[in-house]
């Protein structure tokens, strides 16, 4: 069978949790705050009130903007190189049996995780007395796993992990899963086993275990308006819109020895194949494609899943330098009735597969670790639908700005939800833009981690804004310390760009 997980989210866009608070805007990644900075098409799923807003006559009344990115990737345990290895070429890792046994001590009760955030294209327009309008296509992947002991060892170890005390080996012979075995009887292991009133249900074997991901396609559309203009205070409010295609889900989650979240949805374009008697029974089975070229499958990938979400926000400007922005936004759910599974409880009482033998999660098959099939250890379900409550946020921020030379702010941002792929606790952010002239725009600040708790990261980006302002781009990354040192707390390697942003 092909790569189960890292095939059904592809290869997360083959060029290339927490979630992301900048989105795709680059302009904001630099800084780590954004509720009172973004403008035009920018704000969507920030603060749509932005869009209400104009500081002078001379600010530009339509923005048109191309393929923008944020990629982010972080670890508590992997440095930069060894990340950035594992997203971009985990088929250059090749882990022994030593390694193996090492990365599954280093993964257990450690984040893990990625996003890929994509505006295709966007657009906004202003009109007088009227207000402003945006629109955008984006793509959104986001992945997140937390492992506990057992689950770690066994995706790292397969049928040698220490919960299987008998191993089967390929001459036939059963075994003791001693600790002392060398590692040349440990390659001869073709599957572990438990005895049936030892095994312990899927929920007893990943308590504590979180692993999610999904991937789906938005369709943006925001609103705002100006409805109060004094001298002295303004206020904006604003609304969107977000119509959803979804293309991929896993979400599995155990608590207290349950399974909390135990789903799978799968777009038939990735060709997942959990095998015939499993997908026949299968409602909501549409069957599989294949022979998929990999421009269709991250272009025109066949949706299972539609949802909606709305934001809503107000601006006010206070004294016309100081700011104050509350938005919630993402809030609302995704319905995914195609190729949905649920995993059932069951016991797990027997695994074959030798573990995976690169730091990547997703990277699982038939011979190390076969999750869905025929032969695999974990037993599926069809079923009609899954609903998923979005990652919801509530943002709170104020920023101030002198002459437009520097614009300093902070920014809070809590989960309203909590879903899968949703920040696990609040993020705090000071950070600020520094004009240097015309053309040149430098940004910066820290911020407290939504994942990996006690993790500060200090963000860093640069702008070019051509003379006229009808022309912008810029780089930016969440983490500039990591690109340098490890930092303590983990990894986090980043990275947004913008190349084509026009403005009249």
């Amino acid at each position: 069978m092909k790569s189960f997980l890292l095939s059904a989210c592809l290869l997360m866009i083959p060029a290339w949790l927490q979630a992301q608070a900048e989105r795709s805007v680059f302009t904001a990644v630099g800084r780590g705050v954004a509720t009172t900075f973004t403008t035009d098409y920018q704000t969507i799923g920030i603060n749509p009130a932005n869009l209400g807003f104009r500081k002078s006559f001379r600010d530009p009344k339509f923005t048109l903007g191309v393929m923008e990115a944020n990629v982010s990737m972080f670890s508590g345990t992997l440095n930069r190189r060894e990340l950035v290895k594992t997203v971009f070429a985990p088929q250059n890792i090749n882990l022994s049996q030593e390694e193996k046994a090492e990365a599954a001590r280093r993964f257990t009760d450690t984040p893990f995780g990625f996003n890929f955030d994509a505006m295709l294209i966007g657009a906004s327009i202003y009109v007088k007395k009227i207000g402003g309008f945006a629109f955008s296509i984006n793509d959104r992947v986001q992945f997140f796993s937390r492992l506990n002991r057992t689950a770690s060892e066994i995706v790292f170890l397969g049928n040698n992990a220490s919960y299987f005390p008998f191993l089967l080996l390929s001459n036939g012979r059963i075994i003791p899963n001693a600790p002392n075995l060398s590692p040349d009887v440990r390659e001869r292991v073709v599957a572990g086993f438990i005895n049936e009133q030892n095994a312990q249900t899927y929920g007893q074997v990943l308590d504590g275990s979180r692993f999610s991901s999904n991937w789906y396609r938005e369709f943006n559309f925001a609103y705002g308006k100006k409805l109060i203009d004094e001298y002295n205070f303004a206020l904006h409010i604003g609304g969107g819109v977000r119509l959803l295609r979804g293309l991929a889900l896993i979400n599995l989650v155990a608590q207290d020895g349950q399974l909390i979240r135990n789903n799978i949805s799968m777009s038939p374009t990735f060709n997942l194949n959990f095998g015939a008697s499993v997908q026949n029974s299968n409602p909501s089975f549409v069957g599989l494609q294949d022979n998929v070229s990999d421009f269709r499958r991250v272009f025109a990938a066949t949706p299972v899943g539609t949802g909606t979400a709305f934001d809503i926000g107000i601006n006010m400007t206070i004294k016309r330098n100081f700011y104050l922005g509350i938005a919630a936004t993402n809030i609302g759910s995704i319905n995914w009735t195609g190729n949905a599974y649920n995993l059932a409880d069951g016991k797990l009482r027997e695994i074959q597969g030798s573990g995976i033998n690169t730091y990547n999660l997703l990277v699982t098959s038939q011979n190390n670790l076969q999750l869905a099939g025929e032969r695999a250890a974990l037993e599926w379900r069809g079923t009609n639908n899954i609903r998923q409550q979005l990652p919801g946020v509530l943002r709170i921020g104020a920023s101030y700005e002198y002459f437009r030379t520097f614009h300093v702010g902070i920014d809070v941002i809590m989960p309203l939800t909590e879903a899968a792929t949703n920040i696990e606790r609040p993020i705090i952010a000071l950070g600020g833009d520094y004009r240097l002239n015309r053309w040149l725009k430098i940004s910066t600040g820290l911020n407290l981690d939504g994942y990996q708790e006690g993790k500060v990261n200090f963000p860093a980006g640069i702008a070019y804004t051509a003379s006229r302002r009808f022309f912008e781009m810029g780089v930016s990354t969440r983490d500039l310390v990591t690109f340098f040192a490890k930092p303590p707390g983990g990894s986090n390697v980043s990275f947004s760009v913008g190349f084509a942003r026009f403005k009249w």
